[in-house]
Order: structure tokens, then sequence, then C-alpha cells
């Protein structure tokens, strides 16, 4: 009878197919936080804050969700994660890196170690470049090196360019001799007074630095 009616069958659906779609459906509905009584009490009751993939199989569970746990595979494998700048998929229990957890790949010893358990993808990933907190302070424009105060005005390649301008309209040393202690010793020296040219490098050096740190505290 679940032939196509061209082959003899009357054309209808498997059942266990039917069932197997519908109770997918309901892990969709779960992973969505779908606004139903019925999502609303398998958090409250079974999952009680935790991932739907993290939740083991276990023999006080009901038929019903230990049949749920046995598709999530089927699940996954369909799966394709766009992740958004709210994203609440978690970074290590949703299947968003090649249809499989970074918990199975990982083991709950290394999430547990890197103290970001409840970490979502959108906090560690913000506009395509990854955003994970560090025990050294990378440059916020991306070069990758450590953050310091002569890298951050003078090393990197980002804020080079403008200071080569800035340096360049304001009669300044090279920028290759420029570290923050000798800026300061000689703007000190040649950026105070009453003449024209040296208000006007008073005013871009000062606003460059401004700027330059607004731009800096922006990104972080």
């Amino acid at each position: 009878v679940c032939k196509p009616k061209e082959e003899g069958g009357l054309g209808l659906r498997r059942a266990a197919e039917c069932n197997k779609a519908t109770m997918m459906k309901v892990i969709w509905d779960i992973l969505t936080n779908k606004h139903s009584l019925w999502v609303i009490w398998c958090n409250a009751e079974i999952l009680k804050g935790r991932s739907i993939w993290h939740i083991e199989p276990k023999q006080a569970l009901s038929v019903i969700w230990k049949r749920l746990l046995s598709l999530r595979a089927l699940v996954s494998a369909n799966l394709v994660y766009t992740i958004g700048r709210n994203s609440s998929w978690s970074i290590w229990y949703d299947p968003w890196f090649q249809n499989n957890p970074l918990f199975a790949m990982l083991g709950d010893i290394a999430i547990y170690d890197s103290r970001l358990q409840d970490t979502s993808l959108s906090e560690v990933l913000q506009d395509s470049t990854w955003n994970w907190p560090t025990h050294v302070c990378l440059c916020p424009f991306g070069c990758g090196q450590q953050e310091t105060l002569d890298h951050l005005f003078f090393d990197c390649a980002y804020t080079k360019s403008v200071w080569s301008k800035v340096m360049e309209l304001n009669n300044c040393p090279p920028l290759v001799c420029w570290k923050w202690d000798t800026m300061a010793t000689w703007t000190l020296g040649h950026s105070f007074g009453s003449h024209f040219h040296r208000w006007m490098r008073r005013a871009g050096l000062s606003t460059a630095i401004y700027h330059y740190w607004r731009e800096r505290n922006n990104r972080i």
C-alpha cells in the first residue's frame, strides 16, 4: 500500500517514516526554543539548562525521549548552521562544526578547563572573526601581535598607515624612530607655543591618539 500509485500501490506514506519525521520536528522545536507548552516543559523537567546534544539516554527517561535522543545524529547530519550576531548555539554542544559537536571530539575535561562551559557561538565569533578570551592581550586591529603601547600606536600596520600621513602633514620625524616615550619627549619640545604650525602639530597628534584609542576600545 505504500508503493506509488503508478506501481500499483495506494501511495500511502510509511507510518515508521512519518513517525521519524514528526520526532525530528520535535527535536527542531527544542533546538529553536519554540514557544510551546511541550518545549517549555522539556526545558524545565528534562533539559534543565543543558543542551539536548549533551543529554545521556538514561534508564529513567521515557521511551519517547530515548527515541528522540536516538535520532540526534540524523538531525545533526541535516542541519546547516548560520551564526548570527545574537546566536544562542552552544560552542561545545551544538553540531555546528562539520555536523559534529566539539564536546564529542574534545571531551568534558577540555571544556571544563576552558572555563567557558556555557559559552555561545556569538560570544566567541563576531563578524566572522574569532574573539576568544586570552591571557595575552592581542592587538584589536587583527594583526595577531601582542598589544603594547608602542605596538598599538606605532608598529601596527593599521595605525602606522594613518600615522605616516599625520607625521608628514605636521613635519615630524620619520615614523621608524618613534616610540611612545620618544614621541612624548619630541612633542613637548616641538608642539607648544603660540605659533600656528605648533598649534596644528599639537592638535593633529592629540587628535590622532584620541581616535586611535577610541577605535581600539570600540573593537574590544
